[in-house]
C-alpha cells in the first residue's frame, strides 16, 4: 500500500447530507472517517467521493485505487481502510485495530454500529457521550424499526452508563426494561447490584424482575465476597453522597434536554 506524504487543501470541499460536514483535506477525511466509521455508508461513500479525491485534490493514484477496490468487493469499509492507510498518518498497531473495527462493522444495519460507537464510548468510559447515544435510539421512531433484542442490549447498555453516573435508581429500572426483552442473567445480576446502591426514599415502579434462586445466589456471594473489605463501603458512601449532591429527580428533565441539545449539536 502506498502513503500519501503531501496534504493538500481542496478548492472545493466535499460535503453531503448524509454527513452534513465540509471536508477540505485528506487528513480532514481521515479523521471523520475514524472518529465516525458508524456513518460510513454508501449514500456517500462511493464514486462522488472518489472523483473529489481525485478531481479536487488530484490524488489520482487514490482515487483510481479505490474504484477499483469498490468495482471488485463492493466493500465500502474496506476502500475506508484503503484511504485511511495511504494518508501514512496511521501505525501498524493503529491500521491493525482501525481493520478489526471496520470489518466488525461491515454486514451491521445502521443503528447496529451505531450503538457500536456507544459501546466504545461506553468501554473507554465516556459515559455520557455514551448515552447520547443510546438515548437517541430509544426515541420511537428508531425503536419502531429494531429488534426487541437489539432495543433490550440498549436499555442494558445505557442502564450501565447511567449506574456510572451515580444515577442508581433509573439504572434499575433500565435494567427491569431490558430484562423483559432479552431475559439475561446478565442485566438481572445488573440490577440487584444497582438496587444495593438505591436509598430506601428513592421510588421505583415495580414491573417485576424475575429473580431465579441461581442469581440471587451468585449476586450474595459476589456481595458477600467483598463484605470484609472496607473500600467498597466507602465507595457506597460516596456513591450514594454524589447522587444525593447531583440532585438528579429535580434535574432530572433539564440535564436529559440539555444532553439531547448537546448531543444534536454534535457532528456524531
Amino acid at each position: 500500500m502506498f502513503r500519501l506524504i503531501e496534504n493538500r487543501t481542496a478548492a472545493n470541499p466535499f460535503y453531503h447530507e448524509a454527513i452534513a460536514v465540509h471536508l477540505y483535506t485528506l487528513d480532514e477525511l481521515c479523521y471523520f472517517l475514524k472518529t465516525h466509521m458508524y456513518l460510513i455508508d454508501r449514500d456517500w461513500f462511493g464514486e462522488e467521493l472518489f472523483s473529489w479525491l481525485g478531481q479536487e485534490l488530484h490524488y489520482e493514484t487514490l482515487a483510481a485505487g479505490l474504484r477499483q477496490c469498490y468495482r471488485s468487493t463492493k466493500d465500502i469499509f474496506r476502500c475506508a481502510e484503503q484511504i485511511l492507510q495511504a494518508s501514512g498518518n496511521y501505525g501498524a498497531e493503529e491500521m491493525e485495530q482501525i481493520h478489526q473495527l471496520l470489518g466488525a462493522m461491515n454486514g451491521k444495519t445502521a443503528m447496529e454500529r451505531r450503538k457500536m460507537r456507544g459501546d466504545l464510548l461506553l468501554e473507554a468510559k465516556k459515559y455520557r457521550q455514551a448515552a447520547y447515544i443510546y438515548m437517541e435510539l430509544l426515541e420511537p421512531e428508531y425503536t419502531r424499526q429494531m429488534t426487541e433484542e437489539l432495543k433490550g442490549n440498549i436499555m442494558h447498555n445505557l442502564g450501565v452508563a447511567y449506574a456510572r453516573l451515580f444515577l442508581f435508581p433509573e439504572a434499575a429500572q433500565m435494567f427491569v426494561q431490558a430484562y423483559h426483552l432479552r431475559r439475561s442473567d446478565e442485566t438481572r445480576q445488573a440490577y440487584l447490584y444497582a438496587m444495593n446502591y438505591v436509598g430506601e426514599n428513592d421510588p421505583l415502579n415495580e414491573q417485576g424482575m424475575d429473580l431465579n434462586f441461581s442469581v440471587m445466589k451468585d449476586t450474595l456471594n459476589h456481595l458477600s465476597e467483598v463484605s470484609d473489605r472496607q473500600e467498597f463501603y466507602r465507595e457506597r458512601r460516596a456513591a450514594s453522597r454524589a447522587a444525593d449532591a447531583f440532585d438528579w429527580k429535580s434535574r432530572q428533565k433539564e440535564l436529559i434536554g440539555k444532553w439531547k441539545a448537546d448531543y444534536k449539536s454534535m457532528i456524531l
